[in-house]
């Protein structure tokens, strides 16, 4: 293990979302370490410092950042970060390091807080539902493309605890709820129309408006909600009791950000790289969502181009299933 020095806020994965939470996290004044897979990224902010660009704030900051192998030998408080698929090999470094008081935050798309418990224990973990857009652009340099909602809370529901609370405070737009798995439900209905429109080469929300691919997108959230164990929150739009008015509120949430495309998007087509889809498929089921992953996989292999060719077939496909 590392001697590196001890920090009160460990983010582990500097990307995007981690990045832009730890940058506002310094920028407050909190004590927080860098952790990230990727050299050159840890390589050009311990050089340059990390930079938020964007419409919502223009933020310098000088952070320490380590490779994983460098995480310090205690740490008090991590958030995780990572793309849902690395987060057993981000979290396995926890479990000789965390504190015996330690708590660990996922802000992670999808329901990967099981990983987590299983690795460290439910009284070590707690979630969160985050909205922000945000892109990771070069080494060092990430946009922050709006403020959404951003919400923590404890896995069983209930009791805002003084953990919770501390991590409210620390975090930018954060706020505590009683139900995060509420908002996660809703993040992966939502979550499943971004899915969609990214294997087309629309805008997010050019896929959600457009006449032709509404009975898609609305079928597709009915499919989600269905399995949610939990009462569904609403947010930046986005009400479960009101699929159609969300199209529309949803896609002119995102018209204001500085974000056009989903992360998703950005994997298949920029940055060419493996997206989050298997996990996705082990939480999800019902036949549109695995038809997105089907589609989704091809394109990965290069089978396929993105194109609206293929959020076409999906409309197809989801008109000619019967209705619920």
């Amino acid at each position: 293990m590392s001697t590196s020095p001890r920090h009160r806020y460990v983010v582990i994965g500097a990307g995007a979302i981690g990045g832009t939470l730890a940058a506002h996290m310094v920028q407050a004044g909190h004590d927080v370490l860098l952790c990230d897979a990727a050299a050159d990224h840890v390589e050009a902010v311990n050089r340059d410092g990390l930079r938020i660009e964007g419409p919502v704030a223009q933020l310098h900051v000088r952070v320490p950042a380590v490779l994983p192998a460098d995480l310090p030998d205690r740490i008090d408080r991590a958030v995780i970060a990572v793309k849902a698929h690395h987060t057993r090999a981000a979290v396995e470094p926890l479990v000789e390091r965390l504190a015996p008081d330690g708590v660990v935050l996922t802000v992670q798309n999808g329901l990967t807080a099981d990983v987590l418990v299983e690795l460290l224990g439910e009284e070590r973990v707690v979630s969160s539902f985050v909205n922000i857009g945000a892109d990771y652009l070069e080494p060092g340099r990430i946009l922050q493309g709006n403020v959404a909602a951003f919400r923590v809370g404890e896995l069983h529901g209930g009791e805002i605890t003084p953990r919770v609370r501390e991590l409210v405070e620390v975090l930018p737009y954060a706020q505590a709820t009683d139900n995060v798995l509420g908002y996660l439900w809703g993040k992966e209905a939502y979550g499943a129309m971004l899915w969609a429109g990214a294997v087309s080469d629309l805008t997010i929300a050019e896929s959600l408006e457009r006449p032709e691919y509404r009975p898609l997108m609305v079928a597709l959230a009915r499919e989600v909600l269905s399995q949610s164990p939990v009462p569904v929150e609403s947010f930046d739009g986005f009400e479960p009791d009101d699929l159609e008015g969300s199209l529309d509120r949803l896609a002119a949430f995102n018209r204001r950000s500085a974000k056009q495309y989903s992360g998703i998007y950005r994997d298949l087509v920029v940055r060419r790289r493996k997206t989050e889809i298997d996990s996705q498929l082990e939480d999800l089921r019902g036949p549109i969502f695995a038809r997105i992953g089907a589609i989704v996989h091809d394109i990965e292999d290069g089978r396929r181009e993105v194109s609206t060719a293929n959020l076409d077939e999906l409309a197809s496909y989801a008109a000619s299933l019967p209705t619920p």
